[in-house]
């Protein structure tokens, strides 16, 4: 059984672990799951969901170190939707990732989201009160 850690008492920051509520595809409900922080981007926090059920192989990126995050499985990074999150949306901190994770994932924002014209405007996926 894995139990619920204290809040980090804090606003989320980048490469860190949380679990935060986010919205299905089709934004008929929502769902507390892992999401990596990757900056904070006015009032709003850029993240990728991690997943357990790998969909896209050719960018979807497995965690070297999962544990290191108090995740339980093996566990995969959703590189090709990054989401926006509001601050009231993030739940609790899990962890950091591991140096080797974080460099990972680094490299993965730089070079594949930041890149992007989507991202450049703003106008990747936000919550549905997200301006």
């Amino acid at each position: 059984m894995k139990l619920r850690p204290p809040s980090s008492g804090g606003n989320p920051r980048p490469m860190e672990v949380w679990n935060a509520n986010v919205y299905f595809d089709d934004r008929s409900g929502a769902k507390n799951r892992p999401v990596i922080v990757l900056e904070k981007r006015g009032e709003d926090f850029t993240v990728y969901m991690v997943t357990s059920h790998p969909h896209h192989p050719e960018t979807d990126i497995r965690l070297m170190d999962p544990y290191e995050v108090m995740l339980d499985r093996t566990s995969h990074i959703r590189t090709d939707r990054p989401f926006k999150l509001p601050a009231s949306k993030f739940n609790y901190k899990l962890g950091d990732l591991s140096y080797d994770d974080s460099e990972m994932i680094r490299a993965i924002f730089e070079s594949r989201t930041k890149d992007t014209r989507q991202y450049r405007r703003g106008n990747y996926r936000g919550m549905p009160w997200t301006p």
